[in-house]
């Protein structure tokens, strides 16, 4: 039994975390292959997920260690989900507000996606080393990333012209290819000494930056493509005393980089909709539109700036037919502003802020947290501009590896064994 235990707890976490972050793409593909019903197949993963989480959360009622339960970190997060779904409660069936969205699916992407995934990578980043964790996330994602880039070539082709399916659009895929470059360029960038008994696996890294640069260019999304970029560049400069940025671009990484390059030139020019949408006269229109949504958002806080004036919002936004089938205003921030007021924002702001600050401050001394500090500048630059507070399960996922890996490095193993023996 407790070999079992151990097994489970060693290949649980990167395999639980890799089906959150490529899951949704490697089965769309396989779906789209099998012509099968995409959408199931996607309420389906998500369903098991949730089942997992779940389970997972309750097991550490059963074994004496719900004291992780008590950070301040997962009180905030449990508090803004319950303002959430009550003022999403009280909106569709007391006030009758017109929402875009079934209100199933908005309780099912937060309560059943978002709350429990988050829960459930803080409890895995607290109680496992992250190397270990970004390494096996690594390995999976190039795994999962490669076969969908094999399916989709195969159907429907590149004569698409850009990396999407039904019911899985480009900037979903954008945002799996973004994060399996970020996690591998981290983790080649990593000094030898950080990473232990690991031995960095460089065929493996530099497949998943090869992989997942191809489907940040071919999902012809401006948004990933700067984003991407920025944050490489950004993060090499401010942290170029700590990783071992000359050691990691020898002579035989060179040569590994040299057609990692020119296959990115080559994808970028044979994708006719990413060289329509860099050179379109409409570029400007788009980033108009996006700033519409968001001032119409902070109008509407300014309202009821303490509690917000509700999902109205999402009639709102949609009646205003600048872009079709859009609800939301692409701004987490200001969503939560505008639904819930500064009540339901303040939680959130502690729980995204307060593990990005904690990390940038330990990256400077600690290169080990270097991956997953820019896992989350991805999340906080292009997820959470992408997409309405439940949708994007990866934004939650890695703001809980923060907050957890916090909440273990904080506390020694004694005090933790003691506290599981109360």
């Amino acid at each position: 039994m407790a070999n079992a235990i151990s097994i489970l707890s060693k290949y649980l976490p990167p395999l639980y975390l890799a089906a959150i972050l490529f899951g949704q793409v490697f089965l769309s593909s396989i779906a789209n292959i099998l012509n099968v019903e995409n959408r199931a197949v996607m309420l389906i993963l998500r369903f098991l997920i949730m089942v997992l989480s779940y389970g997972y959360i309750l097991s550490h009622f059963r074994r004496r260690k719900a004291y992780y339960l008590r950070s301040p970190w997962i009180v905030c997060l449990v508090t803004f989900w319950i303002i959430y779904s009550f003022r999403l409660f009280f909106d569709q069936y007391v006030s009758g507000v017109a929402l875009a969205l079934p209100a199933w699916e908005l309780f099912a992407w937060s309560l059943g996606s978002s709350l429990p995934i988050a829960i459930c990578s803080f409890l895995f980043a607290a109680k496992n080393r992250l190397l270990s964790i970004l390494f096996g996330q690594a390995k999976h994602g190039v795994f999962l990333l490669g076969f969908s880039i094999v399916c989709f070539l195969v159907n429907p082709g590149t004569i698409q012209g850009a990396f999407y399916l039904e019911h899985l659009n480009a900037i979903t895929c954008a945002n799996a290819g973004c994060a399996l470059f970020l996690l591998c360029l981290g983790n080649i960038l990593l000094p030898k000494s950080s990473c232990d008994n690991l031995p960095p696996p460089l065929f493996i890294e530099w497949a998943g930056m090869a992989v997942g640069l191809f489907i940040v260019v071919y999902s012809a999304t401006r948004g990933v493509l700067i984003s991407t970029f920025l944050i490489t560049v950004a993060s090499i400069f401010f942290f170029r005393q700590s990783l071992q940025i000359l050691e990691s671009f020898q002579r035989k990484n060179f040569v590994l980089l040299v057609p990692v390059f020119f296959g990115v030139i080559f994808v970028a020019t044979h994708s006719p909709l990413l060289l329509e949408k860099l050179f379109t006269s409409r570029a400007p229109e788009s980033i108009l539109t996006r700033l519409e949504f968001w001032r119409v958002s902070a109008e509407q806080f300014t309202i009821n700036p303490l509690l917000g004036t509700g999902f109205g919002l999402q009639e709102l936004l949609g009646s205003l037919e600048i872009e079709k089938g859009i609800y939301y205003p692409h701004n987490y921030l200001l969503e939560s502003l505008a639904v819930g007021g500064i009540v339901m924002t303040l939680p959130l702001i502690y729980c995204t802020l307060f593990p990005l600050v904690n990390f940038h401050k330990r990256a400077k001394s600690d290169a080990s947290v270097f991956p997953l500090w820019l896992l989350g500048v991805q999340a906080l630059v292009y997820s959470m501009h992408n997409g309405h507070l439940g949708d994007f399960p990866f934004f939650w996922m890695i703001f809980g590896c923060m907050a957890g890996t916090k909440y273990r490095l904080n506390n020694s193993v004694n005090s933790e064994l003691s506290n599981a023996n109360d």
